[in-house]
């Protein structure tokens, strides 16, 4: 009984690690969604994989969207630099569109408004409260766009 219980959890965790690369995008854009503390997940899930893999851009996306939304600025400028330079590297359909036509000019732009912005210690405060709630992956059509590539596969 006990090797059957054993057998069965290794199936039911195997699954569930594949369904989560099947379906990375819908599990990551609900986590993020959810806010508060499943946000933390994201920001897990991102270090996971560049643990794994240093120039995994969805790692690298993910990361920067956490500084991003939680104004950790010594983090924020790095963290879409290399979003940046490993971006400029994918060469898979889809992402290159959506890289070419939207993500990348934004991603410089953020650089440019945090840099020309400094945020007050009350700002951030104040942001990082705003940040707890539910909203939108910032990047979610470019982790779309990595899933339709296969990328997750």
């Amino acid at each position: 009984m006990k090797k059957l219980m054993i057998g069965f959890i290794v199936i039911v965790i195997n699954g569930s690690i594949s369904l989560a690369q099947t379906n990375f995008y819908t599990n990551i854009t609900n986590l993020w969604y959810q806010g508060g503390g499943a946000r933390s997940n994201v920001l897990e899930i991102a270090e996971q994989r560049l643990a794994v893999n240093t120039n995994d851009i969805a790692g690298l996306i993910l990361k920067a969207n956490w500084h991003f939304t939680f104004m950790e600025d010594g983090a924020i400028s790095n963290a879409y630099l290399r979003a940046i330079q490993v971006g400029d590297t994918i060469t898979t359909t889809n992402f290159v569109k959506r890289w070419q036509e939207f993500s990348r000019e934004s991603y410089l732009r953020i650089l440019d408004i945090v840099a020309e912005n400094p945020m007050t210690p009350q700002q951030i405060q104040t942001e990082i409260h705003k940040s707890l709630l539910p909203k939108p992956l910032p990047s979610a059509k470019l982790i779309e766009a990595l899933q339709k590539d296969g990328y997750f596969d």
